[in-house]
Formats: C-alpha cells, sequence, structure tokens
C-alpha cells in the first residue's frame, strides 16, 4: 500500500515522491549502496553494482543483503517499487541466457546496472523475473510494479504476463492493484470525462475539483489514493521550485495512512513508514519516518559514490 507520484517545476526540475505503507516490520531508514556492491538475486547468484545508489530501504531480519523501496542512483536514476497483489504473473523457473532476479531484486537491477530509463528499457527483454522468495525474513513472494524517472521522462513497468514492458504514465501518479490503465479510467469516470486517457478534458476537470475546492476522495483504497493524488497534481498550478517540497510532502500527508499502535503485530495493519521526496538534479533524497515527523535531507555526492566503498545505513529517525 502506498502512493506516489513524478513532479516537474516551473524551472523544469524533476522530482519523485512516495509514501511508504506495509505492515509492521523492521526500521525502515535511508541507505547507502557503493559502487560494486555485491547483491544477490534471490536465485542462489549475485550481481554488482556499478553506480551508487541512495534511498528507502531495510535491513530485513536474519538476511545480510539490504532491500530497498526507493532510490536514486549517482546517474540521477530513479527507480521505486509498491504493491500490485492479485495482478502480477512472474516465471516460475529461471530461463538460461536471460538475467534471472526475484522481484525484490529488480530495484538493485536497473539502478545498479543503469544510468537512464531508456537503458532500462534497451535491457528489459533480456530480463527474467522468477516468482520466489529474496530471501527476507517472510520468505513471501512480492507483487510489485515499478515507476522510473530521469531528467527525460517517466515509465511504469508491470510484470502481468508475458515480456517486460514499459508504458507512459501521463497522470504522473502510480498505487497499488489494479494496473495503471484501469485507474486512468476510472479517474476520467471520477471527472466525467470519456475514455481511457489522460487528456487535457482530463487535466481541465481536475483543475476545476481544485479550484471549486471540492472534496477528494480519502482512505485507504488504493484506488482512491489514485484519484486524490492525480487530482492533486493535474489539477494545481505548476509549482515553483521553492514550492515543491512543502507541497509535495502535504500532499503525501493527505494520503497517508494512520498508525495504531493496538494493531502493529497485526499482519494487515498497513500503515504509513515514511514519506520521502527526491530531486534528481541535485540527487537529493528527502526522508520523514512516521516516529518523528523531522526530515532528513541527505544528497548522493559524486565525493560519496567514488570513495564510499561500504553500505551504510543512516539512523532511522
Amino acid at each position: 500500500m502506498c502512493t506516489s507520484l513524478t513532479y516537474l517545476d516551473t524551472d523544469n526540475h524533476r522530482y519523485f515522491a512516495r509514501t511508504m505503507d506495509f505492515p509492521t516490520t523492521t526500521p525502515w531508514r535511508p541507505i547507502f549502496l557503493p559502487r560494486r556492491y555485491p547483491w544477490p538475486t534471490g536465485l542462489a547468484t549475485t550481481r554488482m553494482t556499478q553506480y551508487a545508489i541512495l534511498g528507502g530501504g531495510r535491513l530485513p531480519d536474519h538476511f545480510k543483503a539490504c532491500l530497498m523501496a526507493d532510490s536514486i542512483n549517482e546517474a540521477g536514476l530513479v527507480c521505486a517499487e509498491l504493491y500490485l497483489p492479485h495482478a502480477v504473473e512472474y516465471a516460475t523457473q529461471s530461463q538460461v541466457n536471460q538475467i534471472n532476479l526475484t522481484p525484490q531484486a529488480f530495484i538493485n537491477w536497473a539502478l545498479g546496472e543503469h544510468q537512464s530509463v531508456a537503458a532500462v528499457i534497451a535491457d528489459l527483454p533480456s530480463v527474467n523475473l522468477v516468482g520466489a522468495s529474496w530471501g527476507d525474513d517472510t520468505g513471501e513472494v512480492y507483487p510489485f510494479h515499478w515507476y522510473l524517472s530521469d531528467a527525460h521522462t517517466s515509465a511504469v513497468i508491470e510484470p502481468t504476463g508475458g515480456p517486460l514492458t514499459v508504458q507512459p504514465n501521463p497522470a504522473g501518479v502510480l498505487t497499488n492493484t489494479p494496473v495503471l490503465s484501469d485507474h486512468q479510467r476510472r479517474l476520467n469516470r471520477y471527472l466525467a470525462v470519456s475514455g481511457n486517457q489522460i487528456t487535457t478534458a482530463t487535466r481541465q476537470a481536475a483543475q476545476h475539483v481544485i479550484q471549486t475546492k471540492q472534496p477528494l476522495p480519502s482512505g485507504p483504497i488504493p484506488t482512491d489514493r489514485f484519484i486524490h493524488m492525480a487530482l492533486r497534481r493535474l489539477g494545481t498550478p505548476q509549482l515553483a521550485p521553492q514550492q515543491v517540497p512543502t507541497t509535495l510532502f502535504r500532499w503525501l500527508q493527505e494520503v497517508s495512512l494512520p498508525y495504531h499502535a493496538d494493531r502493529r503485530h497485526l499482519i494487515s495493519h498497513n500503515y504509513t513508514h515514511y514519506r520521502c521526496l527526491i530531486t534528481l538534479a541535485t540527487r537529493t533524497y528527502r526522508f520523514i519516518p512516521r516516529t518523528t515527523g523531522h526530515e532528513q535531507r541527505l544528497t548522493l555526492t559524486p565525493e560519496m559514490a567514488t570513495t564510499w566503498r561500504t553500505p551504510y545505513l543512516f539512523p532511522a529517525d
């Protein structure tokens, strides 16, 4: 359960933002992964990063590798994974002469070995996503789709069967099930706009909703969160750079899921662990955990990419 968006400000600076919504787990925190970091595919093989990575992740119990959820690499490429239950279709076994990965390993492959969305797209035909556990503390096979972004474009990958392909995301928002095309159709239906594509009519209708201060859909349901965030993003006048952090974090807060202490041990208790905002041009990662509400601001500098040789887990709070 998560909500994410990409954004372009009036100076053409690009951003990625998301909530991390998940049942109780080991703490999520900012994590740095260096160049030449060996990471497990989950299929008894390892690969090695070519590019340094900074983002949100956790170190699962009983497993030595860091699980990343959203990150930017030193080249300015962003990748984030979000849940897509009841919609994914993975391969049942590894294939010869393919890059065989479990779902949780995809983000490391994308960011550790590529400089751009185009480079990831070019390599997708070689990837075989296998429905096996990556090796964390749950042993589960996670149903994911991914949101990619760089200085030029953004794209969504949804493994719903057959070769992996990418699709554009004109709404600029991604949540959970259903698939993106269904979310777009539901957004248009909510706005009384015909068709399944995001059009000028969609944007104009969203602007009317925001301008007239109509109540937005709320609650934990992914389709409601998608519509809520899409209305904010499409209906709000384009923000200046200095407006972006405060505004996007406020939008994320509007769709965040509450934490209930009396339900903290229930596997079904999804709540927002953190909100993050990535500024692509500066490789800056802003992280606000639920526990403190205080912002950590970290930047993946050229010096870090060149000289930091081991993973580093920043404080969770």
